[in-house]
């Protein structure tokens, strides 16, 4: 039991180190454009990012599953549908777009002060849930 609360312990600080921003950092840069998802009686939705598939809520086979700019590299993608039930019984309908990107890539280094930035190269693996 010691040593699992050790490891927890230790990939806690793993994460929290890793989602720490790193002077010089190279930020990608989002895609311009993407999908704007009306919400009935809500607010309406922009996201930065287009969804390659089949239906009336895709945006066909040949969009660009890519979520940054300037890169070179590949993309693993998946969709996954199904239904959760919290602990009282309630169910709901859950849906989930994954993407992984890895390569290269032209992005943004803070710089200049009053949130300022210059172009990048920069190697990286990204994930998105």
């Amino acid at each position: 039991m010691r040593t699992l609360s050790k490891l927890v312990r230790a990939a806690c600080l793993f994460l929290v180190c890793g989602c720490l921003p790193i002077r010089g950092q190279v930020y990608p840069v989002p895609i311009p454009g993407g999908d704007i998802f009306p919400s009935v009686g809500g607010p309406i939705t922009f996201v930065n990012q287009f969804f390659p598939g089949v239906g009336t809520v895709f945006d066909g086979l040949n969009a660009e599953p890519h979520g940054i700019v300037n890169t070179s590299g590949v993309v693993a993608m998946g969709y996954t549908a199904g239904t959760a039930t919290d602990s009282a019984g309630n169910t709901y309908n859950i849906g989930t777009d994954i993407r992984v990107y890895q390569g290269t890539y032209v992005g943004a280094v803070a710089a200049l002060g009053a949130g300022g930035s210059v172009s990048s190269r920069a190697h990286g693996t990204f994930v998105e849930i």
